[in-house]
């Protein structure tokens, strides 16, 4: 950069506030819930394409389902519904000469958990906080990207390299399948930055994560005649008391080097418990089968066989007196395994993004992995376009009253675009000198 762009930017920002906030609440006011096996991406996709054509952007918009080999190719996860559910990729093209860069978020959301306090599809703003649904994950990152693009175009600036912004379907629920499609229509530029929901620590890693349904069996009456009765339920409350065990006991063992190694907080969280005929009116006697819904994380390189593996091998190991009576327990995937991912430690944009998260912020910059798991292995395992997580600041991702704040948005969007400028390359410069 031949002078420092910051004063612009700030100026820029700072004008045009409300214009900013307005584009976050349109977004969040449409419902773009997953519902697992399809969803209703449509409408906010279809908006968010005209706003950057009118932006000047070159935009696609297009089905995954149109892709060729996307069913066919090994990250695929069956049993999806992309019917009226596009994907939106638009690009601000360069000079010519520089690096690319793309911005990858999706639309899609979780249910509106209970217990909102507000209408979860009615922005609010109040407090320096702007509440809704979808505003942390991840309707805020894409729109400060989108907003990091306007910025640039507004001030007149000529960038060397191209500039993609995306919004994919169906990342949620261990989804992921829409942002396989982007990568296998060819876009796939120099690096990508992720804007979720980071609260804005530079994240080049991100856990992995498996959500299963544990089935322990047994049988079921009354031990009158000297039966001896195995209730699926009983074994099922060890393997529940052993999963808070593991999960303390992981505390003590450090992740991978460098942005795991002080990571030492990976959730066990038992999501749904299910046994007995629940449509009868009662149950005299105990249940044949029990039913345990549970979401783990791990850290990268280990995969979903190992994972598991690791599990069944320490619950055996904490009740091994009893555990060899019973029907080792059926691991049912309820979505795609996950699978953790980081880049290497020398990517330049780890310490560029660090960098202007300084200058910009006057903070340290956390340099760390993701404590989630997100669409990033699309990139860093399936495609030559090494991905990055960095996003806004926030809370109550995937619980009532979700919010963004307000002025570390407006931080956030100007690190992107000074990140922007530093790793596309200024080709002419527009606006006034400082």
């Amino acid at each position: 950069m031949r002078h420092t762009w910051s004063e612009s930017i700030r100026i820029w920002l700072d004008k045009n506030k409300g214009i900013i906030l307005d584009f976050v609440q349109d977004l969040v006011r449409f419902n773009t819930v997953n519902e697992v096996t399809h969803g209703s991406e449509k409408e906010c996709q279809l908006f968010l394409a005209q706003y950057l054509r009118d932006m000047e952007m070159n935009v696609d918009v297009f089905s995954p389902e149109d892709v060729p080999r996307f069913r066919e190719h090994e990250a695929f996860f069956p049993g999806k519904d992309y019917t009226d559910r596009p994907n939106v990729v638009a690009v601000m093209n360069g000079k010519g000469e520089g690096k690319s860069l793309l911005f990858s978020s999706h639309i899609d959301t979780t249910v509106a958990a209970p217990g909102w306090n507000r209408d979860p599809w009615t922005p609010e703003v109040s407090e320096g906080k702007l509440y809704g649904l979808g505003t942390f994950d991840m309707k805020g990152g894409l729109s400060a990207s989108v907003m990091a693009v306007r910025c640039i175009r507004e001030l007149g600036i000529q960038l060397q390299g191209d500039l993609w912004v995306e919004s994919v379907v169906d990342e949620e629920f261990g989804g992921a399948n829409g942002t396989l499609a982007s990568r296998l229509k060819g876009y796939n530029p120099d690096a990508a930055i992720i804007p979720e929901p980071t609260n804005m620590a530079v994240c080049p890693g991100t856990r992995g994560g498996a959500l299963w349904r544990v089935t322990f069996k047994g049988n079921t009456g009354m031990s009158f005649s000297g039966e001896k009765i195995m209730n699926p339920a009983l074994m099922a409350a060890k393997f529940i008391v052993f999963l808070e065990a593991y999960e303390i006991a992981a505390r003590d063992k450090a992740g991978p080097q460098p942005w795991f190694e002080e990571d030492r907080s990976l959730s066990v969280i038992v999501t749904r418990l299910e046994a007995g005929d629940l449509s009868a009116p009662l149950c005299d006697s105990g249940p044949t089968t029990c039913h345990v819904d549970i979401w783990v994380e791990c850290h990268p390189h280990m995969t979903e066989k190992q994972l598991q593996q690791d599990l069944l091998t320490g619950f055996s190991q904490m009740y091994a007196n009893s555990y060899s009576e019973w029907q080792e327990p059926e691991f049912t995937k309820m979505i795609r395994f996950l699978p953790g991912c980081e880049v290497d430690a020398g990517f330049p944009l780890i310490d560029m993004l660090a960098y202007h998260m300084e200058e910009v912020t006057g903070t340290a910059a956390i340099k760390a992995g993701a404590p989630f798991a997100c669409d990033a292995f699309m990139f860093n395992l399936h495609s030559t376009t090494p991905a990055i997580v960095m996003g806004p600041s926030g809370g109550n991702a995937h619980a009532p009253d979700e919010y963004i704040d307000i002025p570390q948005f407006f931080q956030l969007i100007e690190i992107y675009v000074l990140t922007i400028l530093n790793w596309c390359g200024i080709a002419e410069e527009g606006g006034q000198d400082e």
